[in-house]
């Protein structure tokens, strides 16, 4: 697993192997993650944790067991009505069949319900809509009463809440479909009576990795990634700097890999900078390429104010990181970190009435330092041009150590590596893709064998051999049973894999084709000849 958000500012968290990321090294700043006046919100600070994404559900159960539906919950909560959702629910009810609701709302721009009928005269594409027109012009009417109602109970996706207290004595729940006990509360209200929220989230990079190294511990090779500090490898900083790392995840996508060839990256501190640099907050108003420039020398770095140089000196004056938000404001107008930290939320979710109350006291306090208007001015108009979705540090530096340890074991051992990738097929580009990446490496594939079935593709004398089971025309109920009779024991022939397993024709053919049967071909080529007992 890796500790993904803020928690990995907690040196705490890394010496009880929570957080693989040492906050010293990195230089990452704790109040992101703890602060008083957060605290005294009754905001918890929470630890987000990846695991791999075939194993997410252990660990949720692995919650409930130890601590009982009467200690734990799945964070829940209610979907409300929006213009959409509204307006559809309310035509229904006139009469309109489904059918028609679906080609009217497809097209009502998102927005909240009391917004539904200025959204649609803005939007071009409800130019045409009868409108107008009963029942629709009523239903127009009737849905703006609807905003913000409860519609259905619905589940968070990752978020865990535990108590010392028993849960119904502190929140209501009601049994999700999964079976888990739920809260009718949602994150913030579950976060306000001050219960402890846990986020089990998934990737498909860690099930890689770990694949990787379970692949390679069958060839007698014990990998240790914790080895790899400090992260120096050349090869691998040639794979980053070419833009060879298709397949590595979080650093794969077309955005991802320009960028690490625009900066030419090839430390660890300036992938970190990469992953984060990347997102809208620290991307927008040109700063990726002034970022770049800066990073290749080929721009001065200039600072706001002298007073900056210390907190931006490690991202050439610009704020690409969250809790730079904070260090500004604190060593520049030594404004309070619970203040900073609520104006750096309000700059990601772009709320301006927040963001503007909070410069008030900004001002305030800067002056009292002693700055003068127009640098007041000019690092306030600083801040905010950092708004919109990003990264902490804290995040980034996991993310970024994460993705050096995959480049490794895709340069080091790049046929495993490629085989756990198609195994989980989890990445940025279809599949085909990462087919002609291993051609490009110089990896063969094996076709598929109905002795060596899967479900995982596997490194065979160098080549990677295709599962079986990943034949397309399979039912669940032949995959089933080619699994179970081969861990019985191997197929000798055709005809006793058919007397076996028992699949149709359509999907003995389909194997067929694949070459799942040509192990059983005789050295002669008579093989080719026994294909015609395929239906006998």
């Amino acid at each position: 697993w890796i500790t993904r958000g803020s928690a990995a500012d907690s040196l705490v968290c890394y010496c009880l192997g929570i957080s693989d990321v040492c906050p010293v090294r990195f230089d990452l700043y704790f109040r992101r993650f703890l602060n008083r006046e957060r605290m005294n919100m009754n905001k918890l600070p929470d630890i987000d944790v990846d695991f791999p994404h075939d194993r997410k559900d252990d660990v949720v159960d692995l919650i409930f067991g130890k601590y009982g539906t009467e200690h734990a919950a799945v964070v829940g909560g209610f979907s409300t009505f929006r213009a959409r959702s509204a307006f559809a629910e309310v035509a229904k009810v006139l009469g309109v069949s489904e059918h028609q609701v679906r080609r009217v709302t497809e097209r009502i721009p998102f927005a909240r319900a009391q917004d539904l009928e200025g959204a649609t005269k803005r939007s071009i594409e409800c130019g045409d809509l009868p409108l107008d027109e009963e029942p629709y012009a009523t239903a127009m009417k009737l849905a703006r009463f609807l905003d913000g109602f409860p519609r259905y109970p619905k589940m968070h996706p990752c978020g865990v809440v535990l108590s010392r207290a028993p849960m119904q004595d502190l929140v209501p729940c009601f049994t999700s479909e999964k079976g888990y006990a739920t809260t009718h509360f949602d994150m913030d209200g579950v976060e306000d009576i001050g219960l402890v929220k846990i986020d089990i989230l998934a990737q498909a990079g860690l099930a890689v990795m770990r694949d990787t190294k379970l692949a390679l511990v069958d060839r007698g090779v014990a990998v240790d990634l914790g080895r790899l500090e400090p992260w120096e490898d050349q090869s691998v900083w040639d794979l980053v700097a070419s833009g060879q790392t298709r397949a590595v995840h979080h650093i794969e996508s077309p955005a991802m890999v320009s960028l690490c060839r625009m900066c030419d990256a090839r430390d660890i501190d300036a992938l970190i900078a990469v992953v984060s640099v990347i997102r809208p907050g620290a991307a927008n108003q040109h700063k990726k390429q002034e970022f770049t420039r800066r990073h290749q020398g080929m721009e001065e770095v200039t600072y706001p104010h002298p007073s900056l140089a210390s907190c931006l000196r490690c991202t050439y004056g610009l704020i690409v990181y969250e809790e730079q938000v904070l260090q500004v404001c604190e060593a520049f107008a030594g404004l309070p970190p619970g203040d900073a930290d609520r104006l750096r939320r309000s700059l990601v979710k772009e709320d301006w009435d927040t963001v503007r109350s909070i410069g008030t006291a900004f001002h305030d306090c800067a002056r009292r330092r002693g700055r003068t208007r127009d640098e007041i001015v000019d690092v306030w108009r600083f801040v905010c041009g950092f708004h919109g979705y990003a990264f902490c540090k804290a995040h980034s530096t996991a993310y970024g150590v994460e993705a050096y340890e995959a480049a490794w074991l895709k340069t080091s051992f790049p046929a495993e590596f490629m085989a756990a990738v198609l195994t989980h097929g989890k990445g940025f580009y279809h599949p085909l893709v990462y087919v002609l990446e291993c051609a490009r490496l110089g990896i063969a594939l094996a076709p598929p064998c109905v002795n060596d079935p899967g479900p995982a593709f596997a490194v065979r004398d160098g080549r990677i051999r295709v599962p079986a089971l990943r034949a397309k025309g399979l039912s669940d109920r032949t995959c089933d049973r080619l699994v179970s009779e081969r861990e019985r024991e191997p197929f000798a022939s055709l005809r006793e894999f058919i007397r076996r397993v028992g699949p149709s024709g359509d999907e003995s053919e389909v194997l067929l084709r694949a070459g799942a049967f040509d192990s059983f071909a005789s050295p002669l080529g008579a093989g080719r000849a026994r294909r015609t007992d395929l239906f006998w």
